[in-house]
């Protein structure tokens, strides 16, 4: 018996194609059920109805015996069924003598194709043939046939793809949190609806809530299906820019755009990051993982696949620090919560040590997690200070813990400004967590430091000129005059947001840096002096 289609590799993966009755079905299941379904629900009612369509097909088939067999004789008027194209059913339109004497006696029939087409195939051929095999019933292949979930299972990942590439193109089907719906069919959302929904928002603090939250209070669409009364309120929301949809994958969550905090809607000053010439072919291999090692959110480094790390631990920096933001590098991009297209993320950040929950923010465009500044502050967490971040169970919610220890006197690398220059000491502070050495940076006026960045942004002093002169600086407070490609990094970001990559080109680049082994670099002496 031949194999279905449905059951080969070949057919899901290289010839599947959508095509309009299969868009057509699905639309009318969702008229049907009125209810809206993800994109994988309807991959697995396009395959369930592939498989239907396959099995009736071969059910109207007249008879075993009408199936064509190149050896078999026929008569102009015969119809007959051709398992090479699809099993279709074909009629025999006329018979002539074969002419190849390689391959004996034979006929040749001219057979009409539903579509038309006349095709020639070969008759009374006895000579061995693929097709010259009687169909059998072959129940044990039955039997081991898949079943539409199981093809699901193996396929659904092809058809799920197409579908999205499609439904995306159309214009009556609109999506929100991965659901998809007839926008004809959504339930009526007027202006009144959504002037409730931001009251009852406003009076919870701008958010979040739930779509069900916000319709219980509200009191609509009592009549309607509870599904797409959700649904039509969410697009309803959506398209009205007063509502954020701030939920992580699988959850809607709604806040007021105009209450949410401003580092939120507008990115920090202190992590504003303007573009600058960066040369990845110039980084040496130990460079180049030192980049990854810090984990700026800014930085060119693919997303890792596979399963996201249980935990992560990064070095705070002097933005962050005073933006009270985390970086959302390569790494803690896999372990915050996502979203299907909402910019910005409402969670929760667990302290680990208290069990204290606090609110935050990921803010994807930007590449940050807000909502620590008080947290920072409250643990006199310095920058250059050891924090990790764990996943939890709850959806949601992270857990954020610093290394924190008895308070002693380290001599720590400290910033000030003296005559508009952004100078280095080395100054006794009390530090009270573990910390990067080679990170760790003290500021001793924060205010004075953000005037000096102001001149800095305002582009009165050229990248170049701001790294050497910071190098400078760093190399008087070393005896051999070395500097740390970790600290120059850190120190430079203390007056101009920046990853590493471009600030390590110029260590290569630039003929007054010389590499005196590892991530050391000293200046030239004709510079230094």
């Amino acid at each position: 018996m031949q194999q279905r289609k449905t059951q080969t590799d070949k057919y899901w993966v290289e010839d599947f194609q959508l095509v309009q009755a299969d868009i057509d079905h699905l639309y009318n299941v969702l008229l049907e059920i009125e209810t809206p379904l993800s994109t994988d629900q309807m991959a697995l009612i396009l395959v369930r109805n592939r498989v239907r369509i396959e099995a009736e097909k071969r059910a109207s088939q007249v008879s075993p015996g009408d199936i064509y067999l190149p050896r078999k004789e026929y008569q102009e008027g015969d119809i007959i069924t051709l398992p090479q194209f699809s099993d279709v059913q074909a009629k025999v339109k006329a018979v002539r003598p074969g002419e190849n004497p390689d391959y004996g006696s034979f006929s040749v029939i001219s057979v009409e194709l539903d579509s038309g087409e006349v095709v020639e195939l070969a008759s009374e051929y006895e000579l061995e043939h693929p097709l010259n095999v009687d169909p059998e019933v072959d129940e044990q292949a039955e039997d081991s046939e898949l079943v539409p979930e199981e093809i699901f299972i193996e396929y659904g990942g092809y058809v799920s793809e197409r579908l999205e590439e499609t439904f995306s193109d159309h214009d009556d089907l609109v999506r929100l949190a991965g659901r998809w719906f007839p926008k004809s069919l959504l339930a009526d959302v007027n202006i009144g609806h959504l002037n409730l929904a931001e009251a009852v928002l406003d009076m919870h603090g701008g958010g979040p809530l739930t779509t069900p939250e916000i319709l219980e209070q509200i009191g609509m669409m009592d009549d309607v299906n509870q599904r797409l009364a959700e649904f039509s309120m969410n697009y309803a929301l959506q398209e009205d820019n007063r509502f954020d949809e701030v939920g992580a994958a699988g959850q809607v969550l709604w806040y007021l755009h105009r209450m949410e905090p401003d580092e939120v809607r507008n990115i920090p000053e202190r992590l504003e990051y303007v573009s600058l010439p960066d040369d990845p072919d110039l980084l040496t291999e130990e460079m180049k993982e030192l980049e990854l090692q810090i984990g700026d959110e800014h930085s060119d480094i693919p997303v890792r696949r596979g399963p996201a790390p249980q935990s992560v631990t990064i070095t705070l920096t002097y933005p962050h620090r005073r933006a009270g933001t985390l970086p959302l590098s390569h790494q803690l991009r896999r372990m915050f919560p996502t979203a299907y297209r909402a910019p910005r993320i409402r969670f929760t950040i667990v302290d680990g040590d208290t069990g204290e929950e606090i609110p935050a923010w990921v803010v994807l465009s930007g590449g940050y997690v807000y909502g620590l500044k008080k947290w920072f502050e409250t643990h006199d967490v310095p920058a250059g200070g050891y924090l990790t971040i764990e996943r939890t169970n709850v959806d949601g919610t992270v857990m954020v813990k610093y290394a924190g220890r008895s308070p002693r006197k380290e001599w720590v690398l400290t910033a000030c400004v003296e005559n508009a220059r952004l100078r280095f000491e080395n100054r006794q502070r009390n530090i009270a967590c573990e910390y990067d050495e080679l990170m760790m940076i003290d500021v001793d006026d924060d205010e004075a430091v953000d005037r000096l960045w102001l001149q800095v942004r305002s582009g009165k002093v050229s990248f170049e000129e701001l790294v050497s002169s910071i190098a400078r600086e760093l190399a008087a407070l070393n005896p051999q005059g070395n500097i740390h490609a970790k600290t120059l990094y850190s120190a430079v970001n203390v007056v101009r947001r920046c990853p590493p990559g471009p600030i390590f080109s110029l260590l290569v680049a630039l003929p007054q840096f010389e590499p005196v082994g590892g991530p050391y670099w000293q200046l030239s002496k004709s510079d230094a002096e």
